[in-house]
């Protein structure tokens, strides 16, 4: 049996975009922070502008999430009896929020697109992703630590993190000698999945 996903009530303080690493742009809730399923959760995937459209949520909405597959929260429903006076149908915005292109609908699909592929959050969501389990696995090499190494212009490409030098990650916060060993190492294993995989 499958039990029925764990559900809260909260609201919804705004709605923002983010853009993966294929361009896609994905509406995000920021919400009041609540206590859900062994978590605080303070945003919530809404997938597409029409999932958003279908269940016309919109920012000052009091909304149930849920777990979905107990993992990622989303929001169920809304709560139409408490809605805000003056609020509006939200809409995708029309520029890319992270490098301000033009944004494209492809015919017969849901998503919406920056064509952009050099927009800084599409490299980055790239660089994030080769170093993912579910691409190169370099241990150590998280989202945060990508980001950082992103702002401080140390990892452009994917060439970058093969040629990350010691007194590079001295700076990031919190690297010490042993978190400084610990990513290069992991960097260095990497190669021989490279390896495998060709």
């Amino acid at each position: 049996y499958k039990f029925a996903a764990e559900q809260a009530r909260t609201v919804v303080n705004e709605i923002t975009v983010g853009v993966g690493r294929t361009g896609v742009l994905t509406p995000v809730a920021e919400l009041q922070p609540v206590f859900l399923a062994g978590s605080t959760i303070s945003r919530a995937t809404l997938h597409n502008a029409e999932e958003v459209a279908r269940k016309d949520i919109r920012v000052g909405d009091s909304v149930t999430i849920e777990k979905g597959g107990d993992v990622i929260p989303k929001v169920v429903n809304v709560n139409l009896d408490m809605r805000p006076h003056g609020t509006h149908p939200w809409h995708m915005p029309s520029h890319c929020p992270s490098c301000g292109t033009h944004v494209v609908k492809v015919e017969g699909e849901v998503a919406i697109r920056c064509p952009n592929t050099h927009c800084p959050e599409q490299s980055l969501r790239r660089l994030i992703y080769f170093a993912s389990r579910d691409a190169m696995d370099i241990e150590n090499l998280g989202e945060k630590v990508m980001e950082h190494l992103v702002e401080k212009r140390f990892v452009k490409t994917i060439s970058d993190i093969y040629q990350l030098k010691p007194e590079q990650l001295y700076q990031l916060e919190g690297f010490k000698d042993k978190s400084v060993n610990n990513l290069l190492e992991s960097i260095e294993k990497s190669k021989q999945v490279k390896a495998l995989h060709s």
